[in-house]
């Protein structure tokens, strides 16, 4: 391959880099917030009627927690296909969402089989505070897509880029490492390093939050999901660099 060609094969390879970035946009979109209970307009039991029949809550149990199997089926489904979710963070996740529905199913099975509505009542409570299937369980699958995506694919791409057009630069097109270049380069730096110290461990961290901690705290995820953001916003700034930098070789 000659010299002209392997600029051209390099710049190329550059700019198809920059698409991958794309795929954060995609990932992280459903991480605006948790995933909507379609029950009631939070994952917790304020729809329980006040001093209802035994009846009425098992009713409202079979429904809710049915709604969550469903759910949680299809996030299962959604977590086994996927290619962008690390082998770790697959085997945490299927371990807690397939937990969720061991465990809600027999807890349906144990609320069906209650004698008294205060026991009823006390049960179906545990489905809200005990799985927090909508507030945190879909929103961990969705944070662990998010954030694996982004450090499995968009970085390695836009750090191949980054390599690529080093090479260029001392090589075949090093009369065009103006200025303006080498503060692009710089700056595609610092977005990579930022991208890797706002993510670093953060999947591993978010997966190991449970019920009890979102209970005491319903802001659990706000840290987690600013990282994201800003990886996010950082991996958009590292694609504009190597956009600078293309359209100089050309």
């Amino acid at each position: 391959m000659n010299r002209l060609t392997l600029s051209t094969a390099s710049r190329a390879a550059a700019v198809l880099a920059t698409a991958a970035v794309a795929v954060v946009g995609v990932s992280a979109s459903a991480l605006a917030a948790p995933t909507a209970d379609p029950s009631a307009s939070s994952d917790s039991p304020s729809a329980t009627p006040n001093h209802p029949t035994l009846t009425t809550i098992q009713q409202k149990a079979a429904s809710a927690i049915a709604q969550r199997l469903t759910s949680l089926s299809k996030a299962i489904a959604t977590v086994s296909g996927s290619s962008v979710i690390s082998a770790a963070d697959k085997a945490t996740l299927l371990g807690t969402l397939n937990g969720d529905v061991t465990g809600l199913t027999a807890l349906g099975a144990k609320i069906a089989a209650d004698t008294t509505a205060q026991q009823a009542a006390t049960d179906y409570k545990t489905i809200f505070t005990g799985y927090r299937v909508y507030a945190l369980a879909l929103p961990q699958a969705h944070f662990a897509m998010a954030t694996d995506a982004l450090t499995g694919t968009v970085v390695p791409k836009l750090t191949d880029a980054q390599t690529k057009l080093a090479a260029l630069l001392a090589g075949v097109d090093a009369g065009k490492n103006t200025p303006a270049v080498q503060a692009a380069m710089a700056d595609l730096a610092t977005q990579l390093a930022a991208i890797g110290t706002a993510t670093g461990g953060l999947s591993a961290t978010v997966l190991a939050y449970t019920p009890a901690q979102y209970d005491a705290n319903h802001a659990l995820l706000s840290s987690a999901r600013q990282s994201l953001v800003t990886a996010r916003a950082d991996a958009k700034g590292a694609r504009a660099d190597i956009v600078t930098v293309t359209k100089a070789l050309k």
